[in-house]
């Protein structure tokens, strides 16, 4: 009976506790719960960043949304016809091949994005695209290894190009079709450092928003260009940089974003020029994924 009735004493001063304590209380021990935690399984956000992304306010939402809304119809229209119009690439044949990005116009070149560890308070580097001489892409900066002395970041010195992402009318994400591919082609010249090749997917729940699937590129250095040629099922699955214990296949009807990673862990100027890159069918390829998966009784693996 003394037991039971500390028991109901204890639990009455953790409710009477738990009434006095604010939203923000607990918005607080629920942070501190994540940043101590070793595996979340939560995504704030798709950029995966900590703090809440601005939105865009109330009045001017709606002031670009009049100011649009011929251009989105007229967008819609043509969406719609050709959804009911056009006919679908069933199969290619050996050999063929189709150019998904090139940087022959300054226009190409400034639709995508550049980061480096500096944009997020997490280092020194820096990092550049611009449209170059030759007509090409230049992906071009700086990597620097200091870590800024936050107390939380161990590593340091990371630059990305990322590729737009394909939109729809009325600003809705879209994705790309890559299923009668099975190969990467990529015309480069670079500087002798290795580069990591970034495929992203359109994913609907936040644990896998920030799946990635990588490989490495190594350029020669030079002035003789490069032409790569990777098999789809070589990309590996990685999530914030992490390769996983619990491989996967890259799907390939939901691709929404190519990028191109500068991480070598040698600090200094880095540089390495794109024409094109492409996509390619090879009947000599019949894997769809190159690694081994394991079974496990905790979770299904993809056979």
């Amino acid at each position: 009976m003394a037991s039971t009735s500390y028991c109901r004493l204890v639990a009455s001063r953790s409710f009477d506790s738990l009434l006095k304590r604010s939203p923000k209380d607990f918005g607080s021990v629920v942070a501190r719960r994540y940043e101590k935690s070793t595996a979340v399984f939560y995504e704030k956000n798709k950029k995966g960043l900590e703090r809440d992304l601005k939105r865009r306010p109330l009045k001017q939402a709606l002031k670009m949304t009049f100011q649009n809304l011929g251009p989105e119809l007229k967008l819609f229209y043509q969406e719609q016809k050709q959804a009911y119009t056009g006919f679908p690439l069933l199969s290619v044949d050996h050999g063929n091949y189709e150019v998904i990005y090139t940087f022959n116009d300054p226009e190409s070149v400034k639709s995508w994005a550049v980061t480096a560890d500096r944009d997020n308070d997490g280092g020194k580097s820096t990092a550049n695209f611009t449209f170059s001489k030759n007509r090409t892409g230049l992906f071009h900066g700086y990597l620097c290894k200091e870590v800024p002395k936050d107390g939380v970041t161990k590593y340091a010195g990371y630059a990305n190009i990322t590729s737009p992402k394909p939109m729809k009318s009325f600003g809705r994400e879209s994705q790309m079709d890559w299923s009668l591919f099975n190969c990467l082609l990529l015309r480069l010249r670079g500087d002798g450092r290795p580069y990591m090749i970034v495929i992203g997917c359109n994913f609907h729940y936040d644990i896998n928003w920030l799946n990635r699937w990588s490989y490495p590129v190594f350029t020669r250095g030079g002035p003789y260009w490069q032409h790569v040629k990777i098999p789809l099922s070589k990309f590996f699955t990685t999530h914030h940089g992490r390769i996983q214990d619990k491989q996967e296949f890259l799907p390939l009807k939901i691709i929404n974003s190519l990028g191109i990673t500068a991480a070598d862990s040698a600090e200094g100027p880095f540089s390495l020029e794109i024409d094109s890159i492409a996509l390619m069918n090879d009947v000599n390829l019949t894997d769809k994924h190159a690694y081994e998966m394991y079974e496990n009784k905790y979770y299904e693996v993809q056979c």
